[in-house]
């Protein structure tokens, strides 16, 4: 996106890669030397100067191809170059654009950049503020010598304060759950009634429990949709290239340049979609570790109240009978499976009890293995 007047200020991020992380920009920025060796190429053949439209529509499958660069790199590219003189030699390019796309700043320490093997998520410090950024792209990554950097183009506004408190997440509250459950169950034991302590801590879990299922079946459904939606788009994408050459060998550039504005917001959306998913799935695997670490919980719970149940001698060992109050939890887990089926209109894949068989193997396996660990005096 070009603007009529600079930014005001230029902030720069001083990357700090590990070596695997810069050898993937070293990739990068050689994809992006060979993509500009082959727009160069193409000018020359075809005459086209700054003729972006025409670029585009001669060049862009073609460095797709070739390169493997991201989409949005290699429109953000073509437009650089067309800005770009004659006779640069491109070995001599040590800079390429960026936008939000294709870079994100992942809190105080870390930023995550694309690149041709994927998002890779490096360190970084800020080196500071000067300016003016002239740049008709938001953003630029530069490596000079080792001093990986990225230049971004920015309005300093000071933002409002909120003083809402901020909601309490699924996350947060089976780490709260989780962490007062085993203080409240420990001094219980000294209370007048601990079993009763005990129980309404365990009706907690279980709420806690169902509402991480159906956070689950909800998570699973977005991804279902996302995923829909992003091979409809993609769909109408590879079918442009061939529809943009035939309207320009019919000699309708103006329809060519409506169908190269089409594929630019395809391209937008897909990638806003993948981004879309990439969180989607790291939503999934959080909400997945939690009910683990909340099913968890609950089975020292249920130990728990069982030996208040049925009191043992002080010497007994605590630990002896742990896991077996699994049967009790069959019936709460298929109502839970039949609400997120309710919800999401998608069918629970856990309701199957070959599933559930499965699980259970899997986790039986994995206690025969850290039991044969122990009796090798290996670490677990």
């Amino acid at each position: 996106m070009t603007r009529s007047e600079p930014l005001p200020s230029r902030l720069t991020y001083r990357l700090l890669p590990g070596a695997e992380d810069f050898a993937a920009v070293l990739a990068l920025l050689d994809a992006y030397r060979h993509m500009l060796a082959m727009l160069a190429e193409i000018r020359r053949e075809h005459g086209l100067r700054a003729n972006v439209v025409a670029l585009i529509e001669r060049g862009y499958q073609r460095v797709r191809d070739e390169t493997g660069l991201p989409a949005r790199l290699v429109t953000l590219g073509i437009r650089d170059f067309a800005q770009l003189s004659s006779g640069i030699d491109p070995a001599s390019v040590i800079s390429l654009p960026l936008d939000d796309k294709l870079f994100a700043v992942k809190g105080a320490a870390e930023i995550a950049l694309t690149t041709l093997s994927g998002r890779r998520t490096m360190a970084y410090r800020v080196e500071g503020y000067d300016g003016p950024w002239r740049e008709a792209s938001p953003a630029r990554l530069t490596l000079a010598g080792d001093a990986l950097t990225i230049q971004v183009g920015v309005a300093v506004t000071v933002p409002k304060e909120d003083a809402r408190p901020m909601p309490e997440t699924i996350l947060t509250r089976v780490g709260r759950i989780i962490g007062g459950l085993s203080n409240a169950a420990l001094d219980a034991v000294e209370d007048r009634n601990p079993l009763a302590v005990a129980e309404q801590a365990l009706r907690e879990i279980d709420t806690v429990i169902d509402d991480v299922r159906l956070d689950l079946g909800r998570i699973k459904a977005e991804e279902h949709r996302l995923t829909a939606r992003r091979g409809q788009l993609q769909g109408e994408l590879t079918a442009l290239p061939e529809k943009l050459s035939v309207a320009l060998e019919s000699g309708r550039e103006d329809l060519a340049r409506s169908g190269i504005a089409r594929q630019l917001d395809l391209e937008s959306q897909i990638e806003a979609i993948d981004s879309s998913l990439g969180e989607v799935a790291e939503r999934h695997a959080a909400t997945a570790k939690a009910l683990q670490a909340a099913s968890a919980a609950r089975r020292d719970a249920e130990h728990r109240i069982t030996l208040l149940r049925r009191p043992s001698p002080k010497t007994a060992d605590p630990l002896a009978g742990y896991g077996d109050e699994d049967a009790a939890r069959a019936g709460r887990l298929d109502r839970s499976l039949r609400a997120v089926d309710r919800l999401t209109g998608t069918a629970s894949a856990a309701a199957d009890p070959s599933i559930e068989d499965l699980d259970r193997l899997h986790r039986d396996h994995a206690i025969e293995q850290r039991l044969a660990a122990l009796k090798q005096g290996r670490p677990s």
